[in-house]
């Protein structure tokens, strides 16, 4: 069974049974507020029942500590690796980053938000910086993404956004600038891998916004 999205505050305020249906509401909308559940009765008692307390366990939900996942367990998965993610809201709109032990879940630097900017920009944004943070500290750990578009840039050490630059995402086109001359004027020995998300769910580094 797939999930079903209630939206409370967006463009349409309704139960949807599609993650594409619930963007178009809510992506870039000011203030928006969402949630998914596993069964259309769930969402539609939420979406009824919606009052000031209501909202205070979504917030708690949309905040709180996510389940723990024993990653130690799944042989595939090198120990000792890190995993990066982006978010952004709107495309463009403001975007933050992140990295991740994957083993404990504790974070090791989240930046932004950085406004104009998108959630690819992000992601490669969250590799140099991971890149450039360990190469500092002489670590070969393993990296993971679950962005082929951050991969293929990092690869090709060159940023292929379609975005315009413009005095409000200025900053973020600075970072890109420098991303790519590290990449340009450094080497590294950290192997930069896919998270397979269909075999281990989603990344641990993930903002839980879906």
């Amino acid at each position: 069974m797939g999930k079903w999205y209630v939206v409370w505050e967006g463009r349409a305020t309704c139960v949807f049974n599609s993650w594409e249906e619930c963007q178009e509401s809510t992506q870039g909308f000011p203030g928006a507020r969402f949630k998914s559940f596993n069964s259309q009765q769930e969402a539609i008692e939420a979406f009824r029942n919606d009052d000031e307390d209501d909202r205070a366990v979504i917030r708690a939900i949309a905040h709180g500590p996510k389940q723990k996942v024993n990653y130690a367990a799944i042989p595939e998965i090198i120990p000792g690796s890190i995993a990066v993610d982006g978010a952004c809201s709107g495309n463009p709109g403001m975007m933050e980053y992140r990295c991740v032990d994957v083993m404990s879940g504790k974070e090791i630097f989240h930046q932004g938000p950085f406004a104009g900017a998108t959630n690819n920009i992000g992601e490669f944004l969250a590799i140099v910086h991971a890149l450039a943070l360990y190469s500092k500290e002489g670590k070969n750990n393993a990296i993971y993404t679950d962005s082929k578009t951050a991969l293929a840039w990092v690869r090709n050490r060159q940023v292929k956004t379609t975005i315009a630059r413009t005095p409000e995402n200025e900053y973020v086109f600075q970072l890109l600038m420098r991303a790519e001359k590290w990449l340009r004027t450094h080497s590294w020995k950290n192997p930069i891998l896919k998270w397979q998300t269909d075999k281990w769910g989603e990344i641990p580094a993930d903002f839980g916004r879906k």
